[in-house]
């Protein structure tokens, strides 16, 4: 029997999960539950448990937050969030999980099911151990980049954009620089977008560092970046960036 904690601000959240848990998932059993963060932290050291449904966005300590303050991290990670906007579909295929509220029984079940193949295997989900390295890292201005041969750390300022190559992903920086990693885009939307309004998540395939956005081609929709670098925009965030534009020529005016 695995043992889950849910942590969410909201109640009815909480009850949610639990409820498809105890109707449609077996051999999971949740433990304890909060809508307090700090509450969070003390119910993870205590319990230690397998899984750990987060919550992105609570007040006074968001889930990221959390995470930071944690000792204990032998768990699986599957974030829950209402906001739709972090394109929660695009992470589904990375190692650290995210549900879209109102969660579906089969996201549901997929996350579990992932979640109980690592856990079968005695492993510390991969990825979560590389989030917890990009939290903990002494300067929050840099990421870390594992490359086949060696391990790069570029200032996130110098990173352009970020494409991706089913489970790899470029990162292109200043002064033409281009690094092949093996994770998937959504494991930087992550640690790049959620928490940092510099970068924004344009199209399936591609994070650009709004900072080095040089023009915007309303037609077809393309963004030129520094280094002359053309990034496709999809249609459904084309909101996002347009609203963005005009605030960057607000203060820019």
């Amino acid at each position: 029997m695995l043992r889950a904690i849910i942590i969410d601000d909201e109640q009815q959240g909480i009850n949610n999960i639990k409820l498809l848990i105890s109707k449609f998932i077996k051999n999971v059993k949740v433990v304890a539950e909060t809508r307090k963060a700090l509450k969070g932290i003390e119910l993870i050291e205590d319990y230690r448990p397998e899984i750990v449904f987060l919550d992105i966005k609570m007040p006074h300590m968001s889930g990221f937050e959390l995470l930071q303050k944690l000792k204990f991290k032998e768990f699986s990670l599957i974030f829950i969030t209402a906001h739709e906007e972090f394109g929660l579909q695009a992470i589904k295929n990375n190692a650290l999980d995210y549900l879209l509220k109102p969660i579906d029984i089969e996201d549901l079940r997929i996350a579990i099911n992932r979640a109980k193949e690592k856990l079968d295997k005695k492993e510390i989900l991969p990825d979560l151990q590389e989030f917890f390295l990009e939290l903990n890292s002494g300067n929050q201005n840099k990421i870390h980049f594992n490359t086949k041969d060696r391990i790069e750390y570029i200032s996130k300022n110098d990173i352009i954009r970020l494409e991706s190559d089913s489970n790899y992903t470029y990162v292109y920086s200043v002064g033409g620089k281009k690094l092949c990693i093996s994770k998937t885009i959504g494991h930087y939307e992550a640690l790049l977008c959620l928490d940092d309004n510099n970068f924004m998540r344009v199209h399936n395939s591609h994070i650009v560092n709004l900072n080095h956005v040089t023009k915007f081609i309303k037609n077809p929709g393309t963004i030129i970046t520094t280094e002359n670098y053309e990034v496709p925009i999809s249609q459904n965030k084309r909101d996002d960036f347009t609203n963005w534009l005009n605030i960057k020529s607000y203060f820019n005016s």
